[in-house]
């Protein structure tokens, strides 16, 4: 039989001893004392050894930066120096790239400095001076008789007003004034009512579907060229529904008078003349006298028209002179030629299909200067035929044969 016999375990080998974290002391409340005494000390020394630390940083790190534009300066001269200039390109283009993306990232806020713009007035200046009362003045101005309107105004009926006397004031037909408003001669006008004054010996037709300006001038009995050049039509072959077109020299109602129809002349180049303000001061400007449209306020010129689907009649110099102009025309004239004829006289022949002369040339009374056609804003071949004074449209019939 064995036999197990059991030790007491030793104290002094088994079990820790914590003796030197124990505060001496006697009772409790002097082992407490030390003991919080020793954590405030060992706290203390803890925080003066990382400040000093910090502090002996916080000067190398300043000393460094005493240091460091020596410093950077060697660098660059180092790297300036190991490649020979190299490197001068590349630091101008970052330098300008920085100060322009510092310019940009700070520019507003510096913008608002008082050193960078005007500080602001003070009202209170204002305080100790007399109330100014600003005086209205309306300027009047009186527009003659003779200038003529291009466009409608809407007027409002006053007491003692009638058809006749509205177009007495406005100096327009009472044919006119019932046509643009649907009126008719039993209407009896209101104070107040609001009626159209159309332009001076015109009208005012509102575009249809289907319109087109041969129509229009043939209601009118105005040519179609008349109502392009008025309004500013570019593009002749359509009109957009809903338009209101002024439809100059119109009246209604009135007959349609056929164009008149004279047999031609054939004119051949001759020596030039002398120019005089007479019948005898130019000749005919090509071999056809199918005459469109007149000289008016409104139109500055002659329209001479040949019949569709023939060849195209010459142009000739109604009198000798020196071409000026030649080529296209921006405004609506096409192809055209401008002749000096001297003391003042100046004639154009627009809408062109082809240009024999050129600038600066000399031409002759009745040479041929270039072809008829239906160049430019132009309804159909014809030539715009004009004749000028010292700048001012003439009508050409009182110059010509």
């Amino acid at each position: 039989m064995i036999f197990t016999i059991k030790r007491p375990k030793s104290k002094r080998f088994f079990q820790l001893s914590f003796e030197g974290f124990k505060p001496g002391g006697h009772t409790k409340l002097e082992r407490l004392w030390k003991a919080w005494l020793g954590f405030f000390s060992s706290l203390y020394l803890y925080t003066v050894r990382k400040l000093w630390a910090l502090s002996l940083l916080f000067v190398a790190l300043i000393k460094y930066l005493f240091k460091l534009p020596s410093l950077a300066k060697s660098f660059i001269v180092r790297k300036l120096i190991w490649s020979r200039g190299k490197l001068g390109r590349p630091i101008a283009t970052t330098v300008v790239i920085s100060l322009g993306f510092i310019v940009f990232m700070f520019g507003e806020v510096l913008s608002s400095l008082t050193f960078v713009i005007d500080k602001e007035v003070n009202a209170d200046y204002l305080t100790n001076t007399s109330p100014i009362i600003p005086k209205k003045e309306i300027a009047t101005t009186t527009i003659p008789d003779i200038r003529k309107r291009t466009e409608p105004v809407a007027y409002k009926v006053e007491g003692g007003d009638t058809l006749s006397a509205i177009g007495e004031k406005f100096k327009v037909s009472v044919d006119a004034l019932k046509y643009v408003n649907n009126l008719t001669d039993y209407t009896v006008l209101k104070v107040g009512q609001e009626i159209t004054i159309p332009p001076v010996s015109g009208l005012i037709h509102t575009v249809k579907s289907g319109d087109t300006l041969s129509s229009i001038g043939s209601k009118y009995d105005v040519p179609p060229q008349a109502i392009a050049d008025f309004n500013y039509v570019l593009d002749t072959s359509k009109l957009a529904a809903g338009t209101e077109l002024v439809i100059p020299g119109a009246k209604v109602p009135e007959p349609i008078l056929p164009p008149v129809y004279t047999p031609p002349a054939i004119i051949g180049p001759s020596s030039g003349g002398q120019a005089s303000p007479s019948k005898s001061f130019c000749v005919w400007p090509t071999t056809v006298r199918i005459i469109t449209q007149y000289f008016a306020w409104y139109h500055n010129g002659l329209d001479i028209a040949t019949p569709w689907g023939g060849g195209m009649p010459p142009i000739f110099a109604c009198t000798g002179g020196k071409v000026v102009r030649a080529g296209w025309d921006p405004y609506g004239l096409g192809l055209h030629v401008r002749i000096d004829h001297g003391n003042g006289y100046s004639s154009i022949y627009g809408h062109m299909s082809r240009i024999d002369v050129g600038y600066g040339q000399n031409v002759g009374r009745g040479q041929v200067i270039g072809l008829m056609g239906n160049t430019g804003r132009s309804t159909g071949p014809h030539v715009h035929f004009i004749l000028n004074f010292n700048g001012v449209a003439q009508n050409p019939l009182n110059y010509t044969n």
